[in-house]
């Protein structure tokens, strides 16, 4: 015996299933999220957690444009950086369930970042922390890209300041021929000019490309070598030998470019706080390396003290 239902009540059921099968879905209740706002310091020797949850999405801002972001689960995480705000990445869980990965932001200037990702999925008895904003602020005496302005001391200094750093930039890239003096695995190096302004040392100096691939050249940094060092081993060489080296504050730095063809080369110049005084045997060294060999930098040495802008300006006429 066959039994017929109206259509009428055969699409009320139908309605009734579906809206119990998304009764039974998990859902995320603002009473269970305490929303955080952290600001932090780049560092590369920590790994920050993000507290997630699902429906809610993660603003992280960094000090400088973001060139790359990777998240090792891409089917529990997802992460957005759009070139329009190159400083902000949006991270968010793309499923319910609890969920872990990790996370590495890259910036321009080759900082790197590492996160841990975690969401507790969306039932949660408690009310936990999520963090809804997370700020990254530039380390104290870490690299200053060439964007950022850094105020002297003596406002009245600007303009004195600047024609010192641009005459030695201009007159770096107008050298036809530099005299490739130091140079190790992929990269030579030409020093230029280097003047005092102050408490500031600027030193103008020429990059060459020898390999036969392209390469990106990463900010300048400066050093104070340790007494035992050689002035062109690798990283992984010096720590083996416990060789320490105090990192100076750079002010800025510029490049005519920062990725090189094989053969190609670039001209650079960077300011930095000089040290007040240095130990006999120590030596301070302009530091240059690549995206692909950072643990394989070219180390050129720079003369402690050097004439001040004043007298090298009185000496060119």
């Amino acid at each position: 015996m066959k039994v017929h239902i109206p259509r009428i009540a055969f699409a009320v059921l139908i309605a009734f299933a579906i809206t119990a099968g998304y009764a039974q879905e998990p859902t995320a209740s603002h009473e269970d999220v305490l929303p955080v706002i952290s600001n932090l310091t780049i560092s590369t020797e920590t790994v920050t957690d993000l507290r997630l949850k699902p429906l809610y999405a993660a603003t992280i801002r960094m000090p400088e444009p973001v060139s790359s972001v990777v998240v090792g689960a891409p089917t529990f995480f997802q992460a957005e950086h759009n070139e329009h705000e190159p400083e902000l990445v949006i991270v968010k869980p793309i499923t319910t369930q609890l969920a872990a990965s990790n996370l590495l932001i890259a910036t321009k200037s080759g900082q790197v970042v590492s996160l841990r990702l975690i969401s507790d999925g969306a039932v949660s008895s408690n009310t936990k922390p999520v963090d809804f904003v997370l700020t990254y602020k530039q380390r104290k005496g870490f690299l200053i890209g060439p964007s950022e302005e850094t105020a002297p001391a003596n406002p009245a200094s600007v303009k004195h300041d600047s024609s010192t750093y641009e005459s030695a930039y201009r007159q770096q890239a107008s050298v036809s021929s530099p005299a490739w003096t130091t140079s190790h695995g992929e990269l030579a190096a030409s020093l230029g000019a280097v003047t005092e302004d102050g408490p500031d040392a600027i030193v103008a100096f020429s990059v060459l490309n020898n390999s036969q691939h392209w390469i990106e050249l990463l900010p300048p940094q400066v050093e104070l070598g340790n007494p035992s060092g050689n002035g062109n081993q690798s990283m992984d060489d010096r720590s083996k030998k416990k060789v320490l080296a105090d990192q100076v504050a750079v002010r800025d730095f510029r490049f005519t470019q920062r990725r090189l063809a094989p053969g190609a080369r670039a001209d650079g110049i960077v300011r930095f706080v000089r040290p007040d005084f240095k130990q006999y045997q120590e030596h301070m060294q302009l530091v240059l390396a690549t995206a692909d060999a950072v643990n394989r930098p070219l180390l050129v040495d720079l003369p402690f003290t050097a004439p001040t802008a004043t007298a090298s300006n009185a000496s060119a006429k």
